[in-house]
């Protein structure tokens, strides 16, 4: 069975593994194991045992080869279930084959097509505060600035929000919910205990719900009078897959969840996305240059290119992937056997939990060469990368906004490298949260900015 796999190291009676673990950043503790005793691991915590694996090959059996036999684990997104709701990210069998289908089409060309538009607007409305930051000499958190540019881009796309309303709602409502779902992961006392803490999170919870609910509602009220009047953006997208089948109380909370888990997925991560690969650049100005150069043939007039020229904006496309390589925003997933399982020699009961740790594999000098150094030309070559890379997983379950959040981060990177030279404040460092994820720096990362001549 499984016993014929190493088990991680300080194991304690009672708690297992658990004390270890919560010492350090878990995904970094879990890596250290892999490397001492791996590529794959057992490890147990109270009420549950997991396989933990780097292995490539078994990773691909996981996700791929055998995906039909695991599930999503639950457990492990347990206090992000109010938040994420049914949507794609926490459902399974038909349902999730049924979503899946529909917010594909959401993510089609035409969508794609549209976010250059709506990005290169936000980015101006960036360009504004930077331009003030630049005038007074104080620098700029850009983790922050990052946040609220891909919530008001990801509003815009799904939402047809105007930035004042995604500026004043969604980080009000939606941030706090977050904050508290990540620390519940580790503290899941907090979702019972009667604290102020729970009182504001239960606050925020009915407020969005309500808020999205009403834009659902109004936006199918408007399809009903005027069919031909369908903007296009995510929502009516949504809806549109929807009419044929009719309409009812489980239609409605399906869009609701989607939409929220649109939000999640579709902001917190990009801005880590951002925020890393520019601080990375900050410490490389050859690599910044480089940067430059290459957007500044694709952006050569005041025009928006068309999704093609957008599409070889390829430097930029090799940094952001390096800098999810490097800094791990999501480093591990979770899948149990859904049935019993093989792989090689080793059985796999029904019930096992398989930690997936990309951050391992990404880190693997075996198949990244010096992986602590930030060389976006990994990702020039023509070698593929294959099963080396997974920040948005591969296979049948792979991210479906990949695609749309890679297209966004291009054209802002982009655009303020033409617009901006940055220079980073000497506090700023690669220490990585601790706990939450998506993983975004310890401590701010701020700069001071000004404007190219």
């Amino acid at each position: 069975m499984l016993d014929q796999v190493p088990q991680a190291p300080q194991k304690l009676p009672l708690v297992g593994h658990m004390a270890a673990l919560m010492a350090g950043a878990p995904w970094d503790v879990t890596e250290r194991w892999l490397r001492e005793r791996g590529p794959t691991v057992r490890l147990q915590i109270p009420g549950a045992s997991y396989l933990v694996t780097s292995d490539p090959e078994f990773i691909r059996h996981v996700i791929v080869g055998a995906a039909d036999n695991y599930v999503k684990d639950l457990r492990a997104m347990g206090a992000f279930l109010d938040i994420l709701g049914h949507g794609l990210l926490t459902s399974d069998g038909e349902l999730w084959k049924r979503q899946r289908a529909v917010l594909a089409r959401a993510f089609r060309i035409d969508a794609l097509r549209n976010v250059a538009e709506v990005s290169i607007r936000a980015v101006d409305r960036l360009g504004a505060v930077l331009d003030a930051h630049a005038r007074s000499g104080r620098p700029v958190d850009i983790g922050a600035q990052m946040r609220r540019l891909t919530l008001q881009v990801i509003a815009e796309a799904t939402l047809q929000m105007p930035p004042h309303q995604s500026d004043d709602v969604l980080p009000r409502l939606y941030e706090p919910l977050v904050e508290e779902a990540n620390k519940r992961v580790w503290q899941p006392y907090r979702g019972f205990l009667p604290t102020p803490a729970k009182f504001r999170y239960d606050r925020s919870l009915a407020q969005l719900d309500a808020f999205l609910l009403g834009k659902i509602r109004a936006r199918l009220q408007a399809r009903r009078a005027d069919p031909g009047a369908r903007p296009a953006d995510m929502l009516d997208m949504l809806l549109a897959n929807l009419d044929d089948g009719g309409w009812s109380e489980e239609s409605e909370r399906l869009v609701s969840d989607e939409l929220k888990t649109m939000l999640f997925a579709g902001h917190d991560t990009s801005s880590a996305m951002l925020t890393w690969t520019l601080h990375s650049l900050t410490q490389q100005p050859a690599e910044l240059e480089r940067l430059r150069a290459d957007a500044a043939l694709v952006f050569t007039g005041d025009g928006v290119p068309d999704y093609e020229q957008l599409k070889r904006l390829d430097f930029a496309g090799a940094c952001l992937k390096e800098a999810l390589r490097l800094y791990n925003i999501v480093p591990i997933v979770v899948r149990e056997a859904a049935v019993d399982d093989t792989f090689g020699a080793l059985v796999i009961p029904r019930g096992t939990k398989v930690m997936v740790h990309m951050q391992a594999l990404h880190k693997d000098p075996r198949h990244w060469p010096e992986p602590e150094a930030f060389r976006p030309d990994r990702f020039l070559g023509d070698e593929p990368v294959g099963h080396r890379w997974l920040p948005f997983i591969t296979g049948p379950r792979s991210c479906v906004g990949q695609h749309f959040s890679l297209l966004e981060a291009k054209i802002v990177l982009s655009r303020l490298a033409l617009r901006y030279d940055f220079t980073p404040v000497p506090a700023n460092s690669d220490a990585r949260h601790r706990y939450n994820i998506p993983v975004g720096p310890r401590a701010s990362i701020c700069m001071h900015v000004r404007p190219r001549e």
